[in-house]
């Protein structure tokens, strides 16, 4: 009996023991079974299952999308075209607070692992999956975050989310095996991230601190590395308030980590925001217009290059460098000039009409700009009826516009009320360019590139007076003395259906030279010499001096009549300028790749002399009259301007534009003011006049000018003086009431001249001395007997 409970009391012990046996070597079947599925799933997403892993060569390959950069010629970013609004930049230009803070913050082991940081992996698995605290982090390294930026992940199911870790923990493995360490942080301080479209440590360095990656000061380098963690959430701009406390966030980080010692963190939290914030986008910063008018150019230019040299540069991903011949500091000066003017002027516009519409009697100027507009054009194709489509246009709701006055607003506005204010809108066009290089120097094509794309630089309108010069110049150019007395009076022309040229003020009566006639906007003497001269002749030495838009074989051409783009309108003035050589203007200096390879570089700009040096520098003498004694005085009794200046204003048909071109010795500057429709307008001349349009953003422009040390020379330049002849013609009184009997012979005599008879140009047969001339002479042979 004893025997037999001894033997049951051992049974349950076997038991016990079997049983923990079976136990233990389960769990390690499932162990070795869920290491072997595990080493299998690796060895799957290893080997591609679920999608390619970049290989070495991917690696070694790697380019981010780089942003072509666009310089001014005094070596200021004027712009970028970009897909990703990228600058790269070497570890040696990132600053070292940059990369500290970036350590801190991310990855404090980072000069430690090869990629995998697995201390910081268990503790997110810890802390996340077992206590459910998510403010533990993700976990990764500098090096998996770069993977994840560089190929971003293909799923979006959180299911993959295993497959994903895998792939960007093999190759930040990867990474880490071909490039150092620094040369990581470069990629990734490069690749990722800053909000706003912007990409990269140099390029956020630019567009919220105005500063490089290189000179990033700790508060600066914080706000930015602190960023990363969301950029629309803690924009700086947006969200300053959040962005203040990660920025401290980051600054105890740098603390913790010993970057910082805590009397320099406490002192640095204590700093405030300070964004100097600069906005490069397509439609901000200098010189937009231009801008444009370069990437359209650029583009030909590098597609005609790739396919001479089998090459596939990208204007949008390649990081060319262009080069403009813009000055940044005079465009700056001319864009502040033109915003300050026109915000004036519009104000006199608005207060001229007051709450008359300029199309009050001609309403067809708002129906049309309706019928033309894409809210009407929309409407209509959705199949709506007249009446249905003018009352949703008339009904309100907010909208941004752009005001004269704030720049970008919001404001309760019906479409219909919108478009009457577009309408009413006057817009400004300049252009300096430097007479003896042909470089551009200033180019401003309108008052918001954002709200307005039409470039005025390019636009044809009716030039006015401001082509008189060239009338005067032929006359000069084909005998005309300018000593000669021209009668101021209204007549007509039969054989022009009796048209009947005016003066701006109804008024006539006197006699003036050409030099008191340009001086004044004679219109009647400037037809009068156009035809003595001959029209035909007129518009050949138009051609000469650069024009080659249409000119009309017609007597109102003398009065402004063409339409001519202001850029080609400058061009008799440059040759003016310059001694009587015309220069071809050019505005794109060159293209370069990265590596300083050359895709585009300007020629030598095209020079030709186009008139004697002794006429240009008659026509400058007379031109300076303008300014001295005539329609530009107000640069002298305004602006102060008694420096050698020349110019002429303009003002066209029912006063729809206001136009000066005016120049120094050394720059040459146009500019055209006017509404989008030329119907819409001032209805007074006093208002109207180019004088009042456009002539004072040239007075402001120049005021600043002098003011830099830049340019202030330009105060102590003169004008060449014309030839000893001319000199003494010019010395004759320009204006008088009344001549004598022996200056009306003589007058006859010099003006007598057969209307139609023209000369040849200089290209086609040796030139001739002038009619004018050849009468003056015996003039003077009389003299000195």
């Amino acid at each position: 009996m004893e025997k037999r409970k001894k033997v049951q009391k051992r049974k349950p012990k076997k038991q016990k023991k079997s049983f923990l046996k079976r136990v233990v070597k389960t769990l390690l079947l499932t162990a070795l079974l869920c290491v072997f599925l595990v080493g299998l799933f690796v060895c799957c997403v290893y080997y591609g299952m679920w999608g390619k892993i970049p290989d070495y060569q991917d690696l070694r390959e790697i380019r981010n999308f780089e942003a072509s950069s666009l310089y001014s010629s005094d070596g200021e970013l004027l712009g970028k075209y970009y897909v990703e609004n990228r600058t790269n930049v070497p570890f040696g230009e990132i600053s070292r607070n940059a990369v500290n803070a970036l350590i801190a913050t991310e990855d404090v082991r980072f000069y430690e692992h090869k990629g995998f940081d697995k201390i910081s992996m268990l503790r997110v698995l810890f802390k996340t999956l077992l206590l459910g605290d998510r403010s533990s982090g993700g976990g990764s390294t500098i090096s998996q975050q770069l993977a994840k930026n560089l190929f971003p992940r293909e799923y979006r199911s959180s299911l993959m989310l295993p497959v994903i870790k895998i792939k960007e923990i093999i190759t930040a493995h990867r990474l880490e095996k071909l490039y150092s360490k620094d040369e990581i942080l470069t990629l990734y301080l490069n690749t990722v991230s800053f909000g706003e479209g912007t990409f990269g440590i140099e390029s956020a360095a630019q567009k919220y601190f105005s500063t490089t990656a290189t000179q990033l000061t700790i508060p600066e380098a914080a706000t930015l590395i602190g960023l990363l963690k969301g950029p629309s959430y803690y924009n700086p701009r947006v969200h300053p308030d959040r962005m203040l406390q990660r920025r401290n966030t980051v600054i105890a980080q740098m603390e913790k980590y010993d970057y910082l010692t805590e009397a320099e963190a406490e002192q640095l939290k204590k700093e405030k925001l300070e964004l100097r914030y600069k906005p490069l986008n397509h439609y901000s910063g200098l010189a937009p217009y231009l801008r444009e008018q370069i990437r359209q150019d650029a583009m030909k230019l590098i597609a005609k290059y790739n396919e001479a040299n089998s090459t596939n540069y990208n204007l949008y991903k390649d990081g060319l460098i262009l080069t403009t011949t813009i000055d940044a500091e005079m465009q700056r000066y001319a864009e502040d000039a033109m915003h300050t003017h026109m915000k004036s002027l519009q104000n006199s516009f608005y207060t001229h009409w007051d709450k008359q519409d300029p199309w009050y009697k001609e309403p067809d100027i708002l129906d049309k700009a309706i019928r033309e507009s894409t809210a009407y054009k929309s409407l209509k194709q959705q199949g709506l009826g007249e009446k249905a489509i003018l009352a949703a246009l008339n009904e309100k709701k907010c909208m941004t516009i752009y005001s004269a006055y704030q720049g970008e607003v919001e404001m309760q506005m019906s479409p219909i009320d919108s478009i009457k204010h577009y309408l009413k809108i006057l817009h400004p066009g300049m252009i300096a360019i430097e007479p003896h290089t042909g470089k551009v120097k200033v180019w401003i094509g309108g008052l918001d590139f954002k709200y307005f794309q039409y470039d005025q630089v390019l636009a044809p309108r009716q030039v006015g007076s401001v082509f008189k010069p060239v009338v005067y110049s032929a006359a000069v150019e084909h005998g005309a003395r300018v000593d000669a007395y021209y009668k101021d009076e209204q007549k007509s022309y039969p054989d022009y259906d009796n048209w009947t040229p005016r003066n701006s003020n109804n008024r006539s009566g006197g006699f003036y030279t050409l030099k008191g006639a340009l001086s004044q906007s004679i219109n009647t003497i400037a037809v009068e010499v156009l035809l003595q001269t001959g029209i035909d002749t007129t518009i050949a030495h138009a051609r000469r001096l650069g024009i080659q838009s249409d000119l009309p074989a017609v007597p109102s051409i003398a009065l402004g009549a063409a339409n001519i783009p202001l850029k080609e309108m400058v061009l008799p003035y440059l040759c003016y300028a310059n001694n009587g050589v015309l220069t071809e203007p050019y505005y794109l200096i060159s293209i370069k790749d990265r590596e300083g390879r050359i895709i585009y570089e300007a020629e030598p700009p095209r020079k030709e002399r186009v008139l004697p040096s002794g006429e240009a520098h008659l026509m400058s003498s007379m031109l300076t009259a303008v300014i001295q004694e005539g329609t530009g005085k107000r640069l002298i009794n305004n602006y102060g301007l008694n420096i050698a200046i020349a110019g002429k204003t303009g003002t066209t048909q029912n006063q729809a534009d206001g136009w000066f071109i005016g120049y120094t010795p050394r720059i040459v500057v146009g500019i055209r003011v006017g509404a989008n429709n030329s119907r819409v307008h001032f209805k007074s001349t006093s208002l109207g006049q180019g004088a009042n349009m456009a002539l004072p953003i040239f007075g402001l422009f120049m005021q600043d000018c002098l003011k830099s040390s830049t340019y202030s020379y330009w105060e102590n330049l003169s004008f060449p003086v014309p030839p000893m002849s001319t000199q003494k013609e010019l010395e004759v009184p320009t204006f008088k009431e009344n001549i004598n009997i022996l200056d009306r012979l003589t007058n006859r005599k010099l003006e007598k001249v057969k209307h139609h008879e023209e000369v040849a140009p200089e290209t086609e047969q040796p030139k001739k001395k002038g009619f004018f001339k050849k009468i003056g002479d015996l003039f003077k042979k009389k003299d000195k007997k």
